[in-house]
């Protein structure tokens, strides 16, 4: 029997580099997000023009709660956080989950969370081109994040 399937180096490895690379995403999406608000006329390396623009994206009203937060339970709602701190969270738990668990205890909880992250991914992958016809290469890059980490922990889930 063949050991899960990996993209570069292991399984193991290449989801603990995916979720760093998520991590590091995620936080250089708040920090986008913290200087456009405290300069709205601050410009971000991934603002390349004005239908390619993350500070757009990150802006926006879907960029807290998912856009759904803020229009049932309120703006204050302790719900409506930063959707990059939920990344980050989200990256943390995975690696976490990954190092700290032995395979057969962490793999369906790592394929139930990367479930979560690729649903999560295509609800804000329609928002970002069809609703806000944007290009936002921080978000697609998150999103492919997503659909490998979906792929690394299914494979491990399917071989313990």
């Amino acid at each position: 029997m063949a050991g899960p399937a990996y993209v570069i180096i292991s399984n193991m490895a290449d989801r603990l580099l995916l979720s760093l690379a998520g991590l590091l995403v995620s936080v250089y999406s708040l920090h986008v997000e913290v200087q456009k608000e405290k300069n709205p006329k601050y410009r971000a390396a991934c603002d390349f023009s004005e239908r390619m623009s993350c500070s757009k994206v990150l802006t926006s009203k879907y960029s807290r709660g998912f856009g759904v937060v803020e229009p049932y339970l309120g703006k204050k709602h302790f719900l409506n956080v930063r959707n990059c701190n939920l990344g980050i969270v989200f990256y943390l738990v995975h690696a976490a989950l990954a190092l700290l668990l032995p395979a057969v205890t962490a793999a369906p909880l790592l394929l139930l969370l990367s479930v979560a992250g690729v649903v999560t991914s295509l609800y804000l992958g329609y928002i970002l081109f069809v609703v806000m016809n944007d290009v936002c290469v921080v978000c697609i890059t998150t999103y492919v994040i997503n659909g490998l980490l979906l792929y690394l922990s299914y494979s491990l889930y399917s071989q313990v």
